[in-house]
């Protein structure tokens, strides 16, 4: 009976003490590796979206009421600047415009009257001033003749009378003709003011009835892809103060990112920094990207102030990238060369919150406590505690 037991009791504890030297082997690093000199960035990292540009985005609407009675394009569809997108009904629109291009094909003929009847009129009555003229100076020296006469007692004073009134009676007429040219011209003078003033008036009523023919034809503003149609071919829009929209369009050649730095960490980011993001729809490609603007209004979440910050995209794109995808990204907000880092699954924290490794002397491990600084890529820098050259465990 003793024996068995005996054996029972060896085999338990020979199984503790394997049991506690393999407890006792787990707890330091399997591996090492040395302290070494190395490039460092300081990453902040943030949440945003790819977004359109300003201008790439387009909401197409119709400026006034009316059925659409064409729809050319549907969801999905590329158009080009300048493709006609859809039609209105416009047979009023059309009636005024055929009845103010009227008015101004009248007000054209009216002065082309004027031009030439008044000319005419003018021309006459110069010719009739010209003859009153000539009447005037045979009376004159008729007069001058008389005169001589009356002093020779020739002629009687009567009939030097007579001559001095028909001189006098023709110079009120060449009077009077001449007042009647000038009224004449400038009578043509304004007769043209006002027939100018029609023309341009009845120009404007035109030019506004095809502005508002214009509105019944809808066209693209920019080029892109019809992302949504709000409109269907049939349906009536009644204008307002808001344009009703008929479909919108996007630019997917010009795309941005817009993410969300906490209040933190917005004292790092400045223009032009360098920036990599990713999609969910491509989580194993990198895009390459820089800081073009940082919003100053703060968005607020959950009592989390955030910034928004702008991103350029500096890789090709294009049939890739999509509005609203959700992008991770990573901003570069500085720099360092020749610092020392250690991997950062040797680094540890203790009970007391300080940041240690574990240096192995020979055959032995030691704790030792240092300071840390940055951590990106797997890599911490370490600010005190350790030199080049000495080796560390790895967890």
């Amino acid at each position: 009976m003793r024996k068995p037991l005996f054996f029972l009791l060896f085999f338990l504890l020979l199984f503790t003490g394997c049991k506690n030297n393999k407890n006792k082997r787990s707890s330091y690093p399997q591996k090492v590796t040395k302290v070494k000199r190395d490039t460092i960035y300081l990453e902040v990292t943030a949440t945003g979206a790819v977004k359109p540009q300003v201008g790439a985005e387009v909401k197409v609407g119709a400026r006034i009421s009316g059925k659409v009675e064409k729809l050319f394009v549907t969801q999905g569809d590329k158009v080009k600047t300048g493709q006609l997108i859809a039609i209105i009904e416009h047979e009023d629109l059309q009636d005024e415009v055929d009845r103010t291009y009227a008015n101004y094909k009248d007000s054209l003929l009216n002065l082309e009257k004027i031009k030439k009847v008044y000319p005419s009129k003018i021309k006459a009555q110069k010719k009739k001033i010209e003859a009153v003229k000539a009447e005037l100076e045979q009376i004159k020296r008729e007069l001058k003749r008389y005169e001589a006469l009356y002093k020779e007692g020739l002629i009687s004073l009567t009939d030097l009378e007579r001559m001095q009134r028909d001189y006098k009676v023709k110079e009120a007429e060449l009077e009077s003709e001449n007042s009647i040219l000038s009224a004449l011209i400038s009578e043509y003078e304004k007769e043209l003011q006002k027939a100018k003033a029609q023309i341009l008036a009845a120009k404007n009523s035109w030019d506004e009835a095809k502005v508002r023919l214009s509105y019944a034809f809808i066209y693209a503003p920019i080029s892109g892809v019809v992302s949504e149609v709000t409109t269907q071919q049939g349906e009536t829009v009644v204008a307002g103060l808001n344009a009703p929209t008929f479909i919108t369009i996007i630019d997917l050649s010009k795309l941005q990112v817009e993410c969300y730095v906490d209040e933190t960490d917005i004292g790092k980011i400045k223009e032009g920094q360098s920036a990599t993001f990713t999609v969910d729809a491509f989580p194993d490609k990198v895009f390459k990207a820089k800081v073009r603007t940082i919003y100053p209004g703060a968005i607020i979440k959950n009592n989390v102030v955030f910034y928004d910050v702008v991103l350029d995209i500096l890789d090709p794109y294009e049939n890739i990238l999509r509005p609203e995808m959700t992008a991770q990204v990573t901003i570069i907000a500085g720099k360092k060369e020749n610092a020392l880092v250690v991997p950062s699954r040797a680094v540890k924290i203790d009970t007391k919150g300080n940041y240690y490794v574990m240096v192995k002397k020979g055959n032995k491990w030691e704790k030792r406590v240092i300071k840390v600084g940055w951590e990106s890529q797997g890599k911490t820098e370490v600010i005190s505690g350790l030199k080049e050259g000495e080796e560390v465990g790895l967890w």
